[in-house]
């Protein structure tokens, strides 16, 4: 079986539709700000400032979280786990992306 080339132009547009390197670092650096918000709205009264739990271990340190436990966050979000409620429908999904890659840019610093 023959293949045909693809034309030049349409690698080159292809190409011309991804993002460059600097517009993605804008828009993390856009989430994680709004997760920095949304943090301090909802979990710093018992997750602590700057992820920083000084409550005497009541509530789970989230920077112990791990980068494979995305699941593991969610789950807990929306369902609540121990003392903490449940937030399903209370933040929409976007908000909790915008925690998570909050703290993953203050754990991966």
């Amino acid at each position: 079986m023959k293949q045909k080339a693809i034309p030049l132009f349409v690698l080159a547009f292809t190409a011309s539709l991804s993002p460059p390197a600097s517009f993605a670092q804008t828009d993390n650096a856009k989430q994680v700000a709004a997760g920095e918000q949304v943090y301090a709205d909802y979990c710093s009264s018992c997750h602590g400032d700057g992820l920083v739990n000084v409550s005497g271990g009541v509530t789970f340190d989230l920077r112990r979280l791990h980068k494979d436990e995305h699941d593991r966050f969610l789950n807990s979000v929306l369902n609540g786990k121990r003392q903490m409620p449940p937030w399903r429908g209370a933040l929409e999904e976007q908000q909790i992306e915008s925690i998570w890659a909050y703290i993953r840019a203050t754990v991966d610093k």
